[in-house]
């Protein structure tokens, strides 16, 4: 009765272990994606890249199981997308994963670079957020089977030496 207790114990530590390793890939992969597009103010391939970086950023975990990437202009108060929610976002580019190239491709795309404002001492300067959502499945199966991970990063667009900063 006690090697059966201790066995549970072990495998949820094992499992708990797995998930926690998982969350903190996908919250790093989240940050690397939000850095590249945010350095990358008014340029065509930012969102892109963005995805890119986030693939790159999940090493050790499965990319297939990358259900969806946001890439989405945000006010600063709230880190959500513009429009609120990203049901109804009006500034932002989604990528879901295709198996057949094998990367992140946009689904949808409605952020012109071409209006970004990273301004540095402008009020009205956008933020960039990142939404990273990925379905965890666990090698054990014992407590996590399978469970979504999500996480989100805003950062400021940073300003350019070369691009102006706005429109």
């Amino acid at each position: 009765m006690v090697s059966s207790l201790l066995i549970t114990l072990l495998f949820g530590v094992v499992e708990t272990s797995f998930f926690i390793k998982d969350y903190i890939t996908v919250s790093s992969a989240a940050r690397a994606g939000a850095r590249m597009g945010a350095a990358q103010p008014r340029i065509s391939t930012f969102a892109q890249d963005s995805a890119d970086q986030v693939t790159n950023g999940v090493t050790g975990l499965i990319p297939a199981n990358i259900q969806e990437v946001w890439v989405y202009r945000t006010t600063s108060a709230t880190g959500l997308p513009d429009s609120g929610s990203f049901t109804d976002c009006t500034t932002c580019v989604k990528f879901t994963w295709d198996a057949g190239t094998q990367k992140l491709t946009p689904s949808y795309s409605n952020w012109d670079p071409a209006l970004q404002n990273a301004c540095d001492a402008d009020p009205l300067r956008d933020s960039l957020g990142l939404y990273l959502k990925y379905k965890h499945t666990s090698p054990i199966g014992f407590f996590f089977k399978e469970k979504v991970v999500s996480e989100s990063t805003v950062m400021w667009l940073e300003p350019s030496p070369v691009i102006p900063c706005k429109p």
